[in-house]
């Protein structure tokens, strides 16, 4: 009985890997990735690839090329072989042609990246039934990096019958690794004077194409790093001249110029934040294409734009000359970071960390204006100051409350013009705290619905900090209902900063990947509102309350004579929401997004 159990388990997965390959547009017959740290330390990356082609959209629209970016400055590439057997067995060599060179479109018009490469080798001889063969090897001169390292995502957008990642180094080398979301060690060998390092992993389903992954932090992944340490690997990022933060006169003249003419302390700071976010080109060139390279504040200045951790530099340079204390960050999920590692490919991010007089300390993008304090919000992130020369610690930000909470009377006119005054208490990641500091009538935008009225005291700040800000409002507007007949509607208002900045107008009814949250949200929403007299709510489903796995929504619309009180709460508490209990977030989110309770239906009462 266990052995016919077994054979049918066993057969069972046979067909399931056998359908997904046939369904699939291309399936990875294997990849191999080879990484290699020599005696001189100069490192190499080898990538080997055989791809079946399954259907026109493969080769037409996916497929059909692969790009390579590389440094020349530092790095080689050498094809060893790139051909295509098509569907009959003939084999086809990729001609010379099918070989070129054109610069990195993260690196287009920016003079300081120019030297960058992006080979792209266009497959030929492409159709149904054809599987294409590549394999070249990266060589990257020593100090190019750090460390040998690696940060490998074990999943491509189609099916994978092998993957193979093998790393070598050594024999007295330690190689730190760590797998995550998946219980599997190396195969370990010595060869002669190196350590062979070889992990397999066979029937690998393609990766979900749904949205809100965030970083894919439940895909299974592969970190590892010849650095035994995190901070051993910021120190040699920060040995270069650009952590010095040194401004020169030109830059000391402009802080001081931007200091005397905005006079406060927090005018100042996004003044200078508007001058490198907005009036400076931002060159997206990721840190390892140069191998994180970054020159210094001065020839930022002069070239007029940057990367991201340069402008980053450039913004922290700029705030210490205007007496704030400043300092550039790069940010990584909590769940890769490991200070016994030094694996700079883990932090995707940079920005500022700047300490302020009355405010507190904030972190400011250089790259866009924020609204609000990058630190909410980014929950899991652990950050790393870049200082020189200094015993560097990690900070980990936590989870903080974000909440919504808007209470308010509405009046509506005969003439259909909808008047009042609502009370909004933002918290967390909602709160627009620098939005507020720089231009609090911006906030009007916040609000859907366009209701908040053109005067410009519409908008009184009652109090406001990084952590909680109240916010009173003016609404005016004229035809507020919009006429279907004998049935008008009005559309409830809501804010931007939440859900509504989501931009999700319905969910799927399936989902293999984590559901990620922009953020966990608490939101509700309470109004009054005064109907003329004669007129009469004829809304049918006037109330919700469920409560399950991913949070809770309660709604409730209550008419009384010629007042509706509405109330609206959803609660979200969970950033992550494994497919288990998508269905539970699925549900919640159809009851928000119900037009029945986000739009009532009014009329004029019959006599």
């Amino acid at each position: 009985m266990k052995k016919t159990f077994l054979i049918l388990l066993v057969g069972w997965f046979a067909t399931a890997a056998s359908a997904q390959y046939n369904d699939a547009d291309a399936v990875f017959g294997k990849i191999t990735k080879t990484f290699t740290l020599n005696d001189d330390g100069s490192t190499s990356m080898r990538y080997y690839k055989q791809l079946r082609l399954q259907s026109h959209l493969s080769f037409n629209r996916i497929y059909g090329e692969t790009f390579i970016i590389y440094d020349p400055t530092f790095q080689q590439i050498t094809i060893n072989e790139a051909y295509t057997i098509m569907a009959d067995g003939k084999r086809v060599e990729t001609p010379e042609n099918a070989f070129n060179e054109v610069l990195p479109r993260g690196a287009a018009h920016s003079a300081a990246f120019n030297n960058l490469r992006e080979l792209v080798v266009t497959h030929t001889a492409t159709e149904i039934g054809a599987t294409i063969y590549l394999d070249y090897p990266l060589n990257s001169q020593k100090d190019f990096l750090p460390a040998l390292m690696g940060n490998e995502i074990i999943q491509e957008s189609s099916p994978i019958e092998q993957m193979q990642i093998v790393v070598k180094v050594p024999a007295a080398v330690e190689l730190q690794h760590r797998m995550t979301n998946l219980r599997t060690a190396p195969e370990m060998v010595v060869q002669g004077n190196q350590k062979i390092y070889t992990w397999t992993f066979k029937g690998i389903a393609a990766g979900p194409q749904d949205n809100f992954q965030g970083d894919q932090l439940s895909v299974p992944r592969l970190l590892f790093s010849t650095s035994p340490k995190a901070g051993a690997a910021i120190d040699w990022i920060t040995r270069q001249p650009a952590f010095d933060y040194h401004a020169t006169d030109a830059l000391k003249k402009y802080a001081a110029t931007v200091k005397s003419e905005k006079q406060e302390e927090m005018k100042t700071l996004l003044a200078l934040q508007n001058l490198v976010a907005k009036e400076m080109a931002y060159d997206r060139v990721p840190p390892e294409w140069n191998g994180y390279r970054v020159r210094t504040p001065a020839e930022v200045w002069q070239s007029n734009g940057g990367t991201q951790l340069e402008k980053s530099v450039l913004l922290a340079t700029l705030l210490n000359e205007a007496d704030f204390h400043a300092v550039d960050v790069m940010a990584a999920p909590e769940k890769l970071f490991d200070k016994n590692m030094g694996d700079l490919l883990i932090f995707d991010e940079s920005f500022v960390k700047v300490n302020t007089k009355n405010y507190g300390t904030l972190y400011l993008s250089a790259t866009s204006t924020n609204d609000q304090s990058l630190d909410y919000g980014s929950g899991g992130q652990v950050l790393m100051p870049l200082y020189k020369n200094a015993d560097i610690s990690p900070i980990t930000l936590p989870e903080g409350k974000n909440a919504i909470d808007v209470k308010g009377n509405l009046v509506l006119a005969y003439d259909q013009t909808m008047s009042g005054d609502l009370t909004i208490k933002l918290q967390g990641k909602p709160n627009p705290f620098l939005l507020l500091q720089n231009d609090a009538t911006k906030f009007k935008s916040q609000l859907t619905q366009n209701m908040v009225s053109k005067a410009d005291d519409a908008v009184k700040v009652v109090n406001s900090n990084a952590e909680k800000s109240e916010i009173v409002v003016e609404i005016y507007k004229e035809y507020a209902l919009q006429d279907a007949g004998k049935i008008m509607q009005l559309e409830l208002p809501q804010m931007t900063s939440g859900f509504g900045g989501w931009h999700i107008s319905f969910l799927n009814s399936q989902r293999d990947a984590d559901f990620v949250l922009p953020f966990p949200i608490s939101e509700s929403y309470n109004y009054t509102i005064t109907l003329p007299d004669g007129y009469e709510l004829v809304t049918m489903k006037q109330r919700v309350d469920l409560k399950n796995e991913a949070g809770a929504v309660k709604i409730e619309l209550s008419p009384k004579d010629n007042q509706i009180t509405v109330s609206r709460e959803l609660r979200l508490e969970k950033g992550v929401i494994a497919p288990a209990d998508y269905p539970a977030l699925r549900a919640l989110v159809n009851e928000w997004l119900d037009t029945n309770y986000t739009i009532l239906l009014i009329r004029k009462a019959v006599d």
